[in-house]
């Protein structure tokens, strides 16, 4: 049965239920990674799938285990799997064996990787110049400050839901 929280009717909930806050992180997320494939293309030759672009920002960040990427990702190791045999078969990545831990895999970035990492890194850069002349250099400053601030954990929202807002014929139990 679906279940929908209402919002006490004033006008920043409105404002949240029309332009809904996920759909734009999401819709900037999908417009700067299309954007920056565009500009792999014109100047690397090549541009990924999503799940390898994805996959790429937390390998740049050092996350260098399948299983930790995965994790990070929220998808499932198989998924994690193809895509970085993708990354492999492109000649960007190579899976070793874990000196510690002979069961595990380590990822890490090829020469090429590395490379197109590097062109990576300015088209990113280029595109926030450029989404700064099209939105305002002050908005992407706050937007950085608002997205950089420590939020916390994620509440846990079975906790947040009012009781009485159970749907009929529902026990708390299958919420």
């Amino acid at each position: 049965m679906r279940f929908a929280m209402t919002l006490p009717e004033t006008p920043a909930s409105l404002a949240l239920q029309e332009n809904g806050l996920l759909r734009a992180l999401v819709h900037a997320t999908y417009w700067l990674d299309d954007a920056l494939q565009a500009y792999m293309k014109a100047h690397a030759g090549l541009s990924l799938p999503r799940a390898q672009s994805m996959a790429m920002i937390y390998l740049t960040e050092g996350v260098d285990r399948p299983a930790d990427l995965a994790g990070k990702l929220k998808v499932s190791k198989q998924a994690t799997r193809k895509a970085l045999e993708g990354l492999q078969a492109k000649g960007m990545v190579e899976l070793t064996v874990d000196p510690n831990n002979g069961r595990q895999k380590i990822v890490s970035f090829t020469q090429f990787g590395r490379g197109l990492g590097l062109i990576a890194k300015r088209g990113l850069s280029e595109l926030e110049a450029e989404l700064a002349r099209r939105i305002g250099l002050e908005r992407i400053e706050n937007l950085r400050e608002a997205l950089d601030a420590d939020w916390g954990l994620p509440p846990d929202m079975e906790d947040t839901i009012p009781r009485s807002k159970v749907p009929a014929g529902e026990s708390e139990a299958n919420r």
